[in-house]
């Protein structure tokens, strides 16, 4: 082992750190996208288990907070639509800008359940909102889960996340009593949303993020095959030896030209005049 000696070297110790820390580096990176395919499955599992399943009624699935299991699960729910209605902004729906227009709904079990109606293109000019019906409405739609409050101060009548307790505020509802989490609207009394686009379906494509997990892997062995590979040649070198160099295949031997006619003519000339 005396011919690696130099890798005690401040130079070669260097190297090793660079090389460990590149490799460490990867693996996190490797991991975290492996994380980010895990949560990507998961929330594509949700989909595929709720996004079908029959309609419920909402006081059999909902107790005070929309449970995460239950996220895209569609229900119904009668009651009254109160206060202003809200806008979230720059809110892309199938890679269109987007407005959606948030309602707060007085539910006949004596809550008040946060409800998105839908969205509107966003353009240069304001959003003109359709009203809301007045009077009982029977609301299919799908569950979602709270957004975080967002702290910045939005325009009047806007809100940036769908938070109920800010969208009960800025719509002048008393905020007592509010489920923790909102419906999307499918339907209004058994009709779509009246002025007002559908959500689509959610995309349920797994991502790249597999894929990136194991490059990052693959760079992180390479970080350290790498190294390996400076160092033997380094001893190599030191050792008056070649470096280790990858076997060059043989090549096939040559096959003898057949000469022409004509060459065979000018040899027997030239022995002639040799002779001569």
């Amino acid at each position: 082992m005396s011919r690696y000696r130099f890798l005690w070297s401040g130079r070669w110790a260097g190297l090793a750190a660079i090389a460990v820390v590149v490799a460490v580096t990867c693996v996190l990176l490797g991991v975290w996208q492996w994380n980010r395919h895990e949560s990507r499955a998961a929330a594509n599992d949700l989909v595929d288990a709720n996004y079908d399943a029959p309609v419920a009624p909402f006081a059999e699935v909902v107790d005070g907070a929309v449970p995460a299991e239950v996220v895209w699960r569609s229900v119904e729910v009668p009651g009254r639509y109160t206060g202003e209605q809200v806008v979230v902004r720059n809110r892309p729906v199938a890679g269109a800008a987007a407005a959606r227009v948030l309602a707060v709904l007085e539910t006949d079990g004596g809550g008040r359940l946060v409800v998105d109606r839908g969205w509107l293109p966003l353009g240069d000019a304001e959003p003109v909102l359709p009203d809301y019906p007045q009077g009982e409405v029977l609301v299919v739609g799908r569950l979602r889960e709270a957004e975080a409050p967002d702290t910045r101060t939005a325009p009047a009548g806007q809100v940036y996340a769908i938070a109920p307790a800010t969208v009960a505020e800025v719509a002048g509802v008393d905020p007592t009593d509010l489920v923790d989490g909102y419906l999307l609207a499918v339907s209004e009394d058994g009709a779509p949303v009246d002025g007002l686009s559908a959500f689509p379906r959610p995309e349920t494509t797994p991502g790249s993020h597999l894929s990136y997990a194991f490059q990052w892997w693959v760079f992180a062995c390479g970080a350290l095959i790498g190294y390996v590979v400076l160092a033997r040649r380094e001893a190599c070198e030191a050792a008056g030896g070649p470096a280790p160099t990858a076997p060059r295949p043989e090549r096939p031997a040559r096959t003898p030209r057949r000469r022409s006619d004509a060459e065979e003519e000018d040899a027997l000339i030239d022995a002639q005049l040799h002779e001569a």
